[in-house]
């Protein structure tokens, strides 16, 4: 695989990935047997060209966004016949200008998150977390995010507010780097708010704009590593860098920072997650393997993104032992 942007896990098994760098959405049985590609690249209703998302709308129905046609497609595998939803050029557009798609969900009743670049003073950027369904009439801001950046990259060291989507739930983090987060359903009425003990891990050398050639996920130009050591650094380093809730509902809570400039779509290689209920009830602490980034979870199986020495992706399903 070229650079899968997400995966999506059927309740029967079946996981649909969206390989945004090969423009195909392919899929894998429950048995993790090869199915190959169901949509493929081109401008057709059954075809794509920068898949980002993709959620199962039922055991046999995939939905697909597709930000490089500015469209949603609804694909019924059983007969591969497809239908298209358009989605409004003025929702995608700031984030497809941008190049950076840092934070993208979707729902199967069709509803799009996105992270929004924004203004930047003074080092910080404004980025509000919008919504958009072809229901409503106008975009929905339901957060704002205030980022530390250097050229447009968030330093995850500095705290900030943190967005989870799930299909039932969303789940946002405190602004102050407190680790408190608040679940609410999907018209937003507040369901619970939950606090977890944990102190923020020690700023790496990367963060303090070192190089001593141990951070091997970095790939911070010296400009950047000039610019963060001239950074007064962070009062409170943050707790949290991320937030997943998985195809039950589970929220996974990401410990461990990504280094200044490695990319932090789907997080740390390797990080330590806190896992809770929907309710807030802790079930424990998983660190994933080396080189491995977490993309979703169902039961006691985890699907996880692995880059190779040579940059090919993999998406790899480990098993979770009494979990």
């Amino acid at each position: 695989m070229i650079f899968p942007a997400d995966v999506a896990v059927s309740p029967d098994g079946s996981v649909a990935i969206a390989d945004w760098g090969l423009a195909e959405v392919i899929l894998v049985d429950p048995g993790g047997e090869w199915q190959g590609a169901v949509m493929t690249r081109g401008e057709g209703p059954g075809e794509v060209q920068a898949p980002a998302a993709v959620t199962w709308v039922d055991a046999n129905t995939l939905l697909v966004l597709d930000l490089g046609a500015f469209r949603m497609t609804t694909l019924d595998l059983a007969s591969r016949s497809a239908s298209v939803t358009a989605v409004d050029p003025a929702f995608l557009s700031p984030v497809v200008r941008s190049g950076q798609v840092t934070f993208v969900a979707l729902h199967p009743d069709r509803t799009v998150w996105l992270e929004f670049p924004g203004p930047i003073e003074d080092g910080w950027e404004e980025r509000p977390f919008v919504r958009w369904s072809p229901g409503r009439a106008v975009n929905d801001t339901v957060m704002r995010s205030r980022a530390r950046v250097i050229e447009g990259v968030t330093l995850p060291a500095w705290p900030r507010s943190l967005l989870g989507v799930g299909a039932e739930t969303w789940v946002v983090s405190e602004p102050d780097g407190r680790y408190e987060l608040t679940v609410s359903d999907r018209d937003g009425t507040s369901l619970v708010r939950f606090c977890h003990t944990g102190e923020a891990l020690p700023l790496s050398s990367a963060e303090r704009g070192e190089d001593t050639g141990e951070d091997t996920d970095s790939e911070m130009p010296d400009a950047w590593r000039r610019a963060v050591r001239e950074l007064e650094e962070p009062r409170e380093p943050a707790i949290i860098s991320r937030i997943v809730v998985d195809a039950d509902g589970r929220i996974w809570v990401q410990r461990d920072r990504p280094s200044p400039g490695a990319g932090d779509t789907h997080g740390a290689p390797g990080a330590m997650y806190d896992v809770f209920l929907q309710s807030g009830h802790f079930l424990g602490s998983i660190r994933l393997p080396d080189d491995q980034r977490l993309l979703e979870a169902r039961g006691s199986r985890v699907w996880t993104l692995h880059a190779g020495s040579f940059d090919e992706f993999s998406v790899v399903a480990l098993e979770i032992e009494g979990f």
